[in-house]
């Protein structure tokens, strides 16, 4: 059964969106996914697969099988994470076909379905696409489909932005259960209009505690970097919640400088993009532990090998956070 529609407000404040392994071009290494899942689901309750940063955009229908395939079985339901799936394709049509095989899966497997939240649907890549276009889109994927939607604010890759306005219109429908955004903007976090009990979150990186309510606009984080930062994330929001405000702040601070530089170094990698290339390198460190230099490089979605030098770049960034001379989850 395909969940319903429901009133949202986080249950928890950190959504991942996780990285898709490979073992050739396009095709999904299912176990060294999961062995990656579980390694960061002592931190992470709330994943989404086949998003941004999991190569959504280029998984062909057979990875993103495999993809639903991992998330239905035994080993990942026993970690009882709750799922979320990105329906990310560039137009209307191709986001509904998405949403029906995906549906298609859920209507026979009941189990997967009561522990899937939603489906993260991007407006057109289009970049002249006029708020009505956006609109309509939107409305013809709640027409064709049945899951509750999580709305993804991603111009970086669609080349248009959903306005306030807009939003709030969106929001009036029971299908809308989550705002996701990545700009960087926080334009529709910021207008402060009355989205109803939409949860906002922040996928943008950086600036981690300001982004949260009450001193900022959002409800939690759908963070690329939960894929090997998720303890120190964790330990972020609980300094929070414990009002240690001067430890939250240099926390979030180091966090911030250090992902600023190894998503800047991940610009030029190629391949994938800089969110997926950037925790790619340091999870190759989190995986391997003192022995990243001599394990073998990970593939990107295109089926070339992650640069060395991108991993060295992490492993010196961001090694306060890695487990650069310790044993790392492989191990």
């Amino acid at each position: 059964m395909i969940p319903e529609p429901h009133a949202s407000r986080l249950a928890d404040a950190l959504f991942v969106p996780v990285l898709t392994h490979y073992a050739a071009a396009g095709t999904v290494d299912p176990a060294r996914t999961f062995a990656h899942i579980r390694a960061i689901r002592p931190s992470v309750r709330q994943i989404m697969l086949a998003g941004s940063t999991g190569d959504g955009w280029e998984l062909a229908d057979p990875g993103f099988d495999a993809l639903i395939d991992l998330a239905a079985s035994t080993d990942v339901a026993e970690l009882d994470p709750v799922l979320v799936f990105g329906a990310l394709r560039p137009t209307t049509e191709a986001v509904i076909a998405r949403l029906a095989h995906l549906e298609a899966r859920l209507l026979r497997d009941t189990e997967l379905a009561a522990r899937t939240s939603c489906a993260v649907v991007c407006p057109p890549v289009d970049a002249e696409a006029s708020q009505e276009a956006i609109l309509a889109h939107y409305q013809a994927v709640f027409a064709a489909s049945r899951l509750p939607i999580a709305v993804y604010q991603l111009p970086q890759v669609t080349g248009c932005r959903i306005a306030p306005e807009t939003f709030r219109q969106l929001a009036a429908s029971p299908r809308v259960t989550l705002f996701k955004d990545s700009s960087g903007e926080d334009v529709i976090a910021n207008s402060r209009l009355d989205f109803g009990q939409v949860a906002l979150v922040r996928g943008a990186e950086g600036g981690y505690l300001e982004a949260l309510k009450p001193e900022g606009p959002y409800d939690g984080w759908l963070l690329s970097t939960g894929n090997v930062l998720g303890e120190p994330l964790r330990r972020l929001l609980a300094l929070k919640a414990e009002n240690r405000k001067d430890e939250a702040a240099a926390l979030s601070a180091r966090l911030s400088q250090a992902i600023a530089a190894i998503f800047a170094k991940a610009q030029g990698e190629g391949g994938a993009n800089a969110f997926s290339n950037a925790n790619r390198a340091m999870d190759h460190i989190a995986a391997h532990g003192a022995k990243w230099r001599d394990a073998p490089l990970p593939l990107k979605v295109d089926g070339n090998v992650l640069s060395m030098g991108l991993v060295e770049a992490a492993a010196e960034i961001a090694g306060d956070f890695l487990p650069v001379d310790g044993p790392g989850y492989l191990g």
